[in-house]
């Protein structure tokens, strides 16, 4: 027998070699074999889907847990913007009384409760009123400047015109030349003054402030030299005798929260 026979037989006869050991082996030794690999697998298979289900409720709660915190957040920032606010309120109470105290005339503190938007530059309403001792007539202030007169009193309520109103009509006088004239409150940022003559020697940045003339049922709205704006145009119209003069309010009517109302 040459070595190429040789080495062609080899490969059949391990091959019955193998076969024979296998099935040599019990029956329960090949079925103990399978069930382990078998087991193992399903073992591996369980292990892996509890993984996955803790990992899956630890997200869950993890969510849960932010969506928690978030509404907490959320509420803590409602609460601060809260307490912001009563600070603030709390500050422009304390700044409006200082001031009343450094006034030398008699006031009610008030402060503006209501504003309607179709309305919002004629007039506003206050937490104060006849109870209170409010009449109507009576001027109202502010740290600034003049900022309306009353126009109508409830029990524990009033309605301020505004100086801004386009109806609204004010003695008033130029400091630096003590001329008396009329203001309009003919804009919402800017009123106009009626009958300064042409020859007047008005100008921008001359101060406008109360006359202290008293209105026909005797009621003296603002007192004397009480500022109320500074002009910020001087013009002439071809056609008109007077010049054009608009006014800009010292008050700033947007910002107003607390006033003071004459007595």
């Amino acid at each position: 027998m040459n070595l190429s026979k040789f080495r062609s037989l080899i490969i059949p006869i391990f091959s019955l070699l193998i076969s024979c050991w296998v099935f040599s082996r019990p029956i329960s030794a090949i079925a103990l074999f399978v069930y382990s690999n078998t087991a193992a697998y399903f073992n591996n298979t369980v292990r892996s889907l509890k993984r996955t289900k803790e990992e899956a409720e630890t997200l869950l709660h993890t969510e849960e847990h932010a969506t928690k915190l978030e509404s907490q957040n959320r509420k803590l920032l409602i609460n601060k913007t809260i307490l912001e606010a009563q600070v603030k309120k709390t500050d422009q109470l304390e700044e409006a009384l200082k001031l009343k105290s450094d006034f030398k005339y008699r006031t009610i503190t008030s402060g503006v409760i209501g504003r309607s938007p179709d309305a919002w530059h004629d007039q506003f309403i206050i937490n104060k009123g006849s109870n209170d001792g409010i009449q109507v007539g009576r001027g109202v202030i502010n740290e600034d400047g003049v900022v309306g007169q009353i126009k109508k009193t409830g029990p524990s309520s009033s309605i301020v015109q505004l100086i801004s109103n386009p109806d609204w009509r004010m003695g008033v006088k130029v400091a630096r030349l003590n001329q008396y004239c009329i203001l309009n409150g003919n804009y919402p940022e800017r009123a106009r003054l009626q009958f300064i003559t042409i020859d007047s020697d008005i100008q921008a940045g001359d101060e406008i402030v109360s006359s202290g003339v008293c209105t026909d049922n005797d009621i003296c709205p603002y007192p004397e030299n009480f500022p109320v704006g500074r002009v910020v145009m001087v013009g002439k119209d071809p056609n008109e005798i007077d010049l054009l003069v608009e006014v800009e309010y010292y008050a700033d009517l947007n910002k107003t929260k607390y006033v003071f109302v004459l007595e």
